[in-house]
C-alpha cells in the first residue's frame, strides 16, 4: 500500500511539463499591417584555407529526457534534413562557427552515428566544412 502514493506522485511529476508559446501577429490596433520586405542581395566569400569542425552529442533517456547541446544554427530558407541527427547537425554547425568571424558554413559534410540501447538513444554528429562571410551588395540610386 505504500507504493500507491509514490506511484501517484511519480505520475504527477511526469504529467507536469514546461511550455513556451510564441505568437506572432501582423494585427495592429487599426487593422492588418502590411510590411514591405525588399530582397537582400548578397554573396558568400568562402575561405578554403581553413576547415571548420565540430561534434555534437545528444542522449535521450526513456524517450523524454534529453541531454545535449541547446544552441543551434538557424538560417532562414536553409533546409536541414529531417531524421536522426537533425538537431545535432544544427548544433554542430553552431559549435563550428562559435568563436570565429564566419557567418555561415559552406558545404558541410556530416557523419551521423546513432546508438540505441534498451532505455536510451545516443546521437553523435561530426561536421566539417568551410567558413564563409556574407557580403551584402549596396544598391545606390
Amino acid at each position: 500500500m505504500k507504493w500507491i502514493p509514490v506511484a501517484l506522485g511519480l505520475a504527477c511529476l511526469l504529467a507536469v511539463g514546461c511550455t513556451t508559446t510564441t505568437v506572432r501577429s501582423t494585427q495592429l490596433a487599426q487593422g492588418a499591417a502590411l510590411i514591405a520586405i525588399e530582397p537582400v542581395k548578397a554573396h558568400v566569400e568562402v575561405d578554403t584555407t581553413r576547415t571548420l569542425q565540430a561534434v555534437s552529442k545528444t542522449k535521450v533517456i526513456l524517450g523524454v529526457f534529453r541531454f545535449g547541446d541547446r544552441e543551434f544554427a538557424e538560417y532562414p530558407g536553409m533546409i536541414f534534413q529531417r531524421g536522426p541527427g537533425a538537431k545535432e547537425r544544427k548544433a554542430a554547425i553552431h559549435k563550428a562557427l562559435t568563436g570565429t568571424d564566419y557567418d555561415v558554413m559552406v558545404n558541410p559534410k556530416y557523419i551521423v552515428q546513432e546508438k540505441n540501447r534498451l532505455f536510451s538513444r545516443t546521437v553523435t554528429v561530426q561536421v566539417a566544412g568551410f567558413g564563409g562571410h556574407l557580403v551584402f551588395e549596396s544598391h545606390e540610386e
